[in-house]
């Protein structure tokens, strides 16, 4: 039995769509055959996760898997991947924006903290 690695769920009601993602956050880029796992992982994720959410009463119409290359280095093609600055659009509210202030608030403790060593 394999594990599949999931970093975030969406449920969205308004269309009743269930999306699972996978979030890669460096900058390289894979091999073959890290390329061929990661996108048997996206396609094995969709096949299941319409049923995965019944159990959970959510009864979605449509499931769909995604990985998002959040610094624009794309090794699965589109329509599986997002980028960071496509996260607006794809999910219709500024995310891109909270993730970036996240990022900044924990860049400047990191840089507090190594001022103090």
């Amino acid at each position: 039995m394999r594990t599949l690695q999931i970093d975030m769920m969406v449920f969205d009601s308004a269309d009743q769509t269930l999306r699972a993602y996978e979030i890669k956050r460096g900058n390289g880029q894979f091999d073959a055959g890290k390329i061929r796992s990661i996108k048997r992982d996206l396609i094995v994720t969709q096949m299941l996760l319409k049923s995965y959410g019944e159990t959970f009463n959510l009864a979605p119409k449509k499931a769909e898997s995604r990985i998002i290359f959040y610094y624009g280095r794309r090794s699965i093609p589109r329509p599986l991947s997002l980028i960071g600055t496509e996260l607006n659009e794809h999910f219709g509210f500024p995310v891109y924006n909270y993730v970036e202030d996240a990022n900044l608030y924990f860049k400047q403790q990191l840089y507090e903290l190594l001022e103090r060593i």
